[in-house]
């Protein structure tokens, strides 16, 4: 679908409370008890004491609740806008790589979902796809036809963009009957070839790398053929997705050791360790990257003046250390 995530990006930004951050102890906007400083830093961001008031504040949310500034809405809307669909090509072949095994992607894919035009081919099988808009009462006004080489087809339903909805119709066999008890299970012949239909769900970045997005089809694939998951994972959003987990449990971990007026950023620490060139800020040693936690000569992050007499966590107040040497200095 495309640009699903513009809802959740808009929402994350109408319910910053304008006072920024709680550092801990201001009253939570749903029910007035203080916010502890330990819960996630999105609740201290929304000024909210715990999961439920957070559930309850989205609730208002989306009923369009009078406590949820309008304006703020507005700025919102405006700040973060309308994402850019990531398909640049005309109509085209996604073949099948045969000889890719995952972590690498068996798979070709780009965008939201094929076009009309495009052709999806699946070990070798071939399926075209048509956007057909529906009669007046019918229970869903477009629906995606993937039309197998045989004339069997696959029907879901279509948003105003032409892209997959949520509704599954299911496969039509030639002659446009349609098979409601066969979902997935129903079989057929391409070129002597007994098929199946699968849905296809990749997960990818959009190309600024903010929000992700899926790839969605369904396509007629050999019944013998690999099987791979629901959904895939291409190797930029994985990558990026741990990046977010670095960055978000390196803040979190240093936010609890910090005192109140400390300067907290957010970062991979990653960033400190290609900054310090691998080498150790404590014996000047090499940090071996493929050595991990908790490896006593795996990479650590030390803070050049400790959180613990005022220091802040920050890219600049931080180097690189082997494990081993960040223990024993925080020892003497």
């Amino acid at each position: 679908m495309a640009d699903q995530d513009a809802h959740f990006r808009i929402m994350d930004e109408a319910l910053k409370h304008p006072d920024g951050r709680a550092k801990g102890g201001e009253p939570c906007v749903i029910c007035g008890k203080p916010v502890p400083a330990s819960v996630h830093w999105v609740q201290r961001d929304r000024h909210v004491c715990s999961g439920r008031c957070n559930s309850l504040l989205r609730r208002r949310y989306g009923r369009g609740s009078a406590s949820i500034n309008a304006e703020r809405v507005s700025v919102a809307v405006e700040a973060v806008g309308p994402r850019p669909s990531p398909r640049t090509s005309d109509s085209r072949v996604f073949r099948t790589r045969p000889d890719a095994h995952l972590p690498q992607l068996p798979i070709e894919w780009e965008g939201y979902g094929p076009h009309p035009g495009d052709v999806v081919e699946r070990y070798g099988i071939l399926t075209q796809y048509v956007v057909q808009d529906m009669p007046e009462g019918y229970f869903t006004s477009r629906v995606v036809i993937a039309v197998a080489e045989s004339g069997d087809m696959f029907v879901a339903g279509a948003n105003a963009d032409g892209y997959y909805s949520s509704l599954v119709i299911g496969p039509h066999a030639p002659g446009s009957q349609r098979l409601e008890e066969q979902l997935f299970s129903y079989t057929f012949q391409v070129n002597g070839v007994l098929c199946e239909w699968r849905r296809e769900r990749t997960t990818d970045l959009q190309p600024d790398g903010v929000d992700y997005f899926f790839w969605e089809c369904y396509a007629a694939v050999p019944v013998d053929a690999p099987k791979y998951p629901d959904p895939m994972h291409s190797a930029r959003y994985r990558a990026e997705m741990d990046r977010r987990r670095r960055v978000s449990s390196n803040a979190a971990k240093h936010e609890q050791r910090a005192r109140e007026e400390a300067k907290i950023e957010r970062f991979d620490p990653l960033e400190v360790y290609e900054r310090d060139g691998w080498l150790c800020g404590i014996c000047g040693a090499e940090v071996d990257p493929a050595v991990l936690h908790p490896d006593p000569m795996s990479a650590s992050l030390d803070h050049v003046v400790p959180l613990s007499k005022g220091g802040d966590h920050t890219r600049e107040n931080s180097v690189l250390a082997h494990l081993i040497c960040n223990i024993r200095k925080s020892a003497s």
